[in-house]
């Protein structure tokens, strides 16, 4: 390989100052082309990967300002827990609702999962990915206490990191210092979504 080249320099040399000039130019000018489109680019991407992952850090040392309603919401809701593959987000919300009647002085319970439902379009956007959706898990408990383990139950079902809302309280009086309770509870999940048969 090398006497070959050897042998182009000498033919080249051979050559006109002109056509020397004009062939260095063209192989200059190849070699530019070549290096623009190849190892150019590729600085180029490495550069603005260089610059994301900048951003990124600088993002993550800014300091946390929290502003007054977000102190309140942290003070009021507690920690916020993102939502759970549906399969384990219904399972445990089925067990944290018999946990709690069974730990209070409740009669004549009844638990029953009623439907599951899509969240609306733009609900926790960021939390689903492709393929994915929000779902609520919705079941209605039905018992029977006193005034004071009503409270408690309602207070530990909207305290359990299982179910993430309590809703549609009915009370009715029954015989007694009795109350009979109706609520909803719901638990959010990740679910796949499937959209065959769909035009």
């Amino acid at each position: 390989m090398s006497n070959q080249f050897q042998l182009l320099l000498e033919r080249i040399s051979t050559w006109s100052r002109a056509m020397q000039w004009a062939f260095w130019a063209s192989v200059l000018t190849m070699t530019f082309l070549v290096w623009d489109a190849t190892i150019a680019d590729i600085g180029a991407q490495w550069s603005a990967k260089a610059v994301a992952i900048e951003m990124q850090i600088q993002e993550v040392n800014r300091p946390l300002v929290l502003t007054s309603s977000d102190k309140n919401n942290i003070s009021t809701f507690g920690n916020v827990a993102l939502p759970r593959v549906k399969s384990n987000g219904t399972a445990e919300m089925t067990d944290a609702v018999h946990a709690i009647l069974v730990a209070h002085s409740v009669k004549n319970d009844e638990y029953t999962r009623t439907k599951t439902s899509r969240m609306k379009t733009g609900s926790l956007t960021g939390i689903a990915k492709s393929g994915q959706q929000i779902e609520q898990i919705i079941g209605d408990i039905r018992f029977e206490a006193t005034q004071e383990d009503v409270l408690k139950v309602i207070a530990d079902l909207e305290s359990s990191p299982a179910i993430d809302t309590v809703s549609d309280i009915r009370l009715s009086r029954k015989e007694g210092r009795f109350i009979r309770v109706d609520l909803s509870v719901e638990a959010w999940v990740i679910a796949s979504s499937s959209r065959k048969g769909r035009r």
